[in-house]
C-alpha cells in the first residue's frame, strides 16, 4: 500500500500510520472539545482531558503489545525493535478508561461525565486512525476473494480489508452516537451504549482476522478484552436505565 506518505530528501519522511495516528487524536480531541462545551464544562479541562487520553492511549497501547508480541529476553536483546512500532487497541481504550479514572479524581468530576464526553472521540478518532492501518498494510484479515478483496504488499493473495471495515463501523457508530448525544439520560447512559457497541463490533471483526490467542480456545486476546467491555458497560447500562426506585442515577 503506501506505507510512507511523504519524504523529505533521503533520511526524512512521514509513515501513513503516524500521520493518521495523529489525526485521529486531532479528530477525537475536536469533538472531545465540542462537548465539553455543549456540556457547559470547565473550559480547561480540554487541554488534560487530551493529554490524560494520550498518554493513556499510548501506554495502555504498547503495554498490551509488548505483552502480545514480545518475550523479555526478545524485549531486552532489541528494545528499539519493539517500541518504535506497534500497539494494541483494546489496550489504547483500557488505558484511557485508567487515564480518565485518574483525571475524574483530580479535578473531582463524575467519572461518568467524562466517558459520555470521550466515547464519541474514541470512535471518531479510531475510525480515523484505521485508515493509517490500511495503508501501511497491517492488521489485515483472513484470506478472502471478494470483490472488494485487497492484496497486501508483503502477501501475493486477497484478504479482507478488515482495517476499512473497522473505519466503515466507527462512521455509523458515530453518527448514531452523535444524533443520540443530546438526549435527557443519567450520566453514563451515551458511554455505556457506545462502548457495548464498539466492543461487539471489535469482538465480530476479530472474526475475521488471526491475532493473538488467550487462555480460552477459540477466542483472542483482544476478543477476550471486547467481552470484559461489553460486560462491564453492559452493566453500567443496566444500571443507569433502571436505577434503583426511590433513587437518581448519579455520574
Amino acid at each position: 500500500m503506501y506505507p510512507v506518505l511523504f519524504r523529505f530528501g533521503e533520511d526524512f519522511f512521514l509513515t501513513s500510520y503516524s500521520v493518521f495516528f495523529a489525526a485521529g487524536y486531532l479528530v477525537a480531541y475536536a469533538v472531545a472539545r465540542s462537548e465539553i462545551g455543549r456540556r457547559k464544562m470547565d473550559p480547561e479541562l480540554g487541554p488534560a482531558f487530551l493529554l490524560a487520553c494520550f498518554a493513556g492511549g499510548v501506554i495502555g497501547a504498547k503495554l498490551l503489545f509488548l505483552y502480545q508480541n514480545a518475550t523479555l529476553a526478545g524485549f531486552l536483546a532489541d528494545p528499539s525493535r519493539y517500541l518504535a512500532s506497534g500497539y494494541s487497541s483494546a489496550g489504547g481504550i483500557f488505558g484511557i478508561f485508567l487515564a480518565l479514572a485518574l483525571l475524574s479524581k483530580a479535578r473531582k468530576i463524575a467519572y461518568r461525565q467524562l466517558l459520555d464526553v470521550v466515547c464519541p472521540a474514541l470512535v471518531a478518532g479510531y475510525g480515523v486512525g484505521r485508515i493509517g492501518c490500511f495503508l501501511n498494510g497491517c492488521d489485515y484479515g483472513v484470506e478472502c476473494d471478494l470483490p472488494w478483496a485487497v492484496t497486501f504488499s508483503e502477501r501475493a493473495v486477497n484478504v479482507h480489508p478488515s482495517q476499512l471495515y473497522d473505519t466503515l463501523s466507527m462512521a455509523v457508530l458515530f453518527a448514531v452516537l452523535w444524533r443520540i448525544r443530546k438526549r435527557p439520560a443519567p450520566a453514563g447512559w451515551l458511554a455505556s451504549v457506545g462502548f457495548v457497541a464498539l466492543g461487539t463490533q471489535r469482538f465480530a471483526a476479530e472474526l475475521l482476522r488471526r491475532t493473538t490467542p488467550s487462555f480460552i480456545e477459540g477466542i483472542s486476546q483482544a476478543q477476550l478484552a471486547c467481552v470484559v467491555m461489553v460486560a462491564v458497560f453492559g452493566a453500567m447500562l443496566l444500571g443507569v436505565r433502571f436505577p434503583a426506585r426511590g433513587t437518581r442515577a448519579r455520574g
